[in-house]
Formats: C-alpha cells, structure tokens, sequence
C-alpha cells in the first residue's frame, strides 16, 4: 500500500506528465516478478542476447526454469491507463508482480492497478534457418513485435582490458545466456543475420530492424565488421528500415553505411557530464574521447539527416553514488541540469537524443559496488526538460522508434516517447 500511495502521490504532483509514464519508470526501475500461474500463459520469451537489464542475478532468474515474457503491457484497471509497453526486468523483489486472477493482473503489494497482456510470439519465431538454428535466435522481436532486433557481437572488447562501461553486463550475460543461442558463439555469422531478417520481414508486424553488439576497439574493424552486416542484409532485405548502434564511427566512414542500407544511427554517448563520461565509461574515454565523439555525432546528421541519428543516453547513470563511487550527482536537479545541457546542445544541433531508463544488473560494476538507483522524480524532472526542449527547438521525435505519444509508443526500455507531444 506504501507504494501505491507513493504513485499516486507522484501523479498528482506531476499533472502535466501522463500517470502511464510514471507508472513505467518505476517497473522499470524496481523491475517486476511473475507467480508460477501467470507464466503458463502463451508469449514470447525474453531474448537474453545483449544486456540482462534484470535487477535479479542471473541464476536466481535461471532458476525459474521458464523464461519470463519479453515485455508486457499494461492497460485500464482503478487508474484507467492507456495502452503501455514495459520491458520485463525480473526482480524477485519488485512491489509490482503480475498475477494470474482471471486474467492477467499487475500487482502494487496486494492492490490490482492494472491488466496485463504478454507480448505474443510473432508469427516467424520456431521457423529453421540453414543451419538449424531457430529465427529467434538470431532476429528476436523488440518493440512489442515491431522490431527484429540482432547483437551480432554478443561481447565488448573493452572489457578486455578492465575499460567496460560500469552500467554494463554485456559479457557476463554471455556468460550466463549464450546457451540459448544453441551453436552459435559470441559472433553471428552474417549469413545468418541476413536469412533471419529475411524471414522476420515476412511478419506484417515487423516495421524496421536493429543491428547491434558490443564494441570493437579498433575502430577501423569495427566499421568495416558491421557494414558487412548491413551489404549482407541488404542484399536480401531492402525493405525494412534499419537502425543501427555502433561506437561514434569516423565522419568520412558513415556515407558507406548510408549507401549501405542505415537508415537511423545511434552512436550512443550513455552520459553527457564530462567527468563522469571519463569515469563510467573509460573506454569510449580513451578510445575515441568525449568531443571527438560529441563531433562525430552532430557530423553524422549531414549524412543520415535531421531525426535519424539518436544518440543514446542511460538515464540515471549520472545519479550513481556508493562509496566505491562517490562521483555521481546527488540531487536531483543538479543530475537534470547536467543532462538537459547535453539534450540542448544536441537539439540544437538537429541532433535527436534518445533514453534507456538505468537497470542495476548485479553483474556489471555498479551492481557489484552497490551504487544506488536514482530516484522516480528524476526521471519525470528530464522528461519534462526533454518535452520542453524538442517544442522549443521544434526537433521530431527520434526516427526509427515507432510512432509516439501515450497509449502509442512501443519503447519499451524508457517512458520517454509516452510522452505527450
């Protein structure tokens, strides 16, 4: 009940943001668990290829032996909410929990606030790729269906050399989930790539498709590894837009993958606070550095044009404080501040970015040095920032992310784009 008197509370001290919002941020930031009976339902599974983004350790969420669904959503119920897409982030835990009680329920402590529906299977998972291999396993579907979402490199090299950014838990959950992709390891062959999203393309549900992985410290290497991902598709599959996250690649490379096939761009800058950028993320730091990477960002709009290159930003890293790491801001409005400049600077330069709402896996270094999660106001304080900003500038919403607005969006990691527009 102290919850749910929480949120309710939080809606009505931010009337102008829509209670769906509110209500997502805070799945997300304390996750959500599943009685035994809720998951004898039909759905698709939760595709473990590159973060875990569950506050639970991985074997206690192995150990349910049922993966939980990919994203849920939740609609109606006491607070009448519109349509909303939350990914599923396992937490043992959570307040919220989704409950079998005639039909699927979320749950605050013991008080239903919501229905829930489970994201359904799309209509080409279980079909064969050449070599044996199920479509899923290369191509899952994200964005409620709507994306085919491919990590074609399911490991980051700076974790190599202790340079891994300290919010990830990509190479620990390889460890931990490269078995479901049954024969195939930490690189997916590009042959395969191209076949699965050949077939997903065939779903009249999937609108675009997502190449990403982890990073190549050679940036050279890195490039040409993933335009050969993007000839390869291409080559069967020109009909989809395609999306693709990447380090900030040098200027003159970026008119390939134009040419290529890359409709939408992000090469993700995760904080904008230049100590903490150094900091969280040493080797995007010393690898490419943090102007040169802002530079690279704002040059690739000449080429992929205004609303096409999303950047993104890990909402809430800012916020990190332990006493292993004493760096983050710790107020609220400091942490916005800081980020609502990078949003400016960005905006006004036709650059779009885009959040991930920060999910504390156990493995990646923050969860091993127990930092603490921002609070919900936080977040609602930048979405507003963030509202503002794209009216003042008169930015689109970033491309590439399906279409916005409140009982709409189908983001599923961030209330960003539930956003009124």
């Amino acid at each position: 009940m102290l919850m749910l008197q929480y949120l309710l509370d939080v809606m009505d001290r931010y009337p102008d943001l829509p209670r769906e919002v509110v209500l997502k941020e805070s799945i997300l930031l304390h996750g959500i668990s599943f009685s035994d009976e809720a998951l004898k339902a039909s759905y698709q599974e939760k595709a473990y290829f590159l973060f875990t983004f569950d506050p639970d350790d991985p074997e206690r969420v192995k150990a349910r032996r049922k993966v939980i669904p990919q994203e849920i959503r939740v609609s109606g119920g006491p607070l009448g909410l519109r349509p909303t897409v939350i990914q599923s982030r396992h937490s043992s835990s959570s307040p919220f929990k989704v409950e079998l009680q005639d039909s699927l329920k979320l749950f605050v402590g013991k008080e239903a606030i919501a229905n829930v529906e489970f994201v359904p299977r799309p209509s080409y998972y279980g079909k064969s790729l050449s070599n044996g291999s199920r479509v899923e396993e290369v191509a899952p579907a994200i964005y409620w269906g709507e994306t085919a979402d491919v990590t074609a490199y399911r490991i980051c090299e700076y974790w190599n050399v202790n340079q891994q950014c300290k919010f990830c838990d990509i190479n620990e959950n390889f460890k931990a989930w490269g078995y479901i992709r049954k024969g195939i390891g930490a690189v997916v062959p590009k042959e395969l790539v191209a076949e699965a999203i050949e077939l997903a393309s065939k779903d009249s549900n999937v609108k675009r498709y997502l190449i990403t992985g982890g990073t190549i410290r050679d940036g050279v290497k890195e490039a040409e590894f993933y335009l050969q991902y993007m000839r390869q598709v291409e080559e069967r599959v020109s009909s989809l837009p395609a999306r693709l996250n990447t380090q900030a690649l040098r200027v003159e490379v970026l008119p390939k993958f134009y040419e290529a096939g890359v409709d939408y761009y992000h090469p993700n800058l995760e904080v904008w606070d230049e100590r903490l950028f150094s900091l969280i993320s040493p080797g995007k730091s010393q690898n490419v550095g943090r102007d040169e990477w802002i530079r690279r960002t704002v040059e690739a709009v000449r080429v992929f044009g205004v609303g096409n290159v999303s950047p993104n930003f890990v909402a809430g890293i800012e916020m990190a404080y332990s006493p292993d790491f004493p760096y983050g801001f710790r107020r609220i409005e400091d942490a916005v501040k800081s980020t609502a400049e990078g949003i400016e600077y960005l905006m006004s330069r036709d650059v779009t970015p885009k959040f991930d709402t920060w999910g504390l896996e156990p493995r990646s270094w923050f969860g091993i040095h127990g930092v603490s999660l921002p609070p919900l106001e936080y977040y609602l304080e930048l979405y507003r920032v963030y509202r503002d900003l794209r009216r003042e500038y008169g930015m689109p919403w970033p491309r590439g992310l399906g279409d916005p607005g409140p009982g709409v969006s189908k983001v599923p990691a961030s209330g960003f784009m539930d956003l009124e527009g």
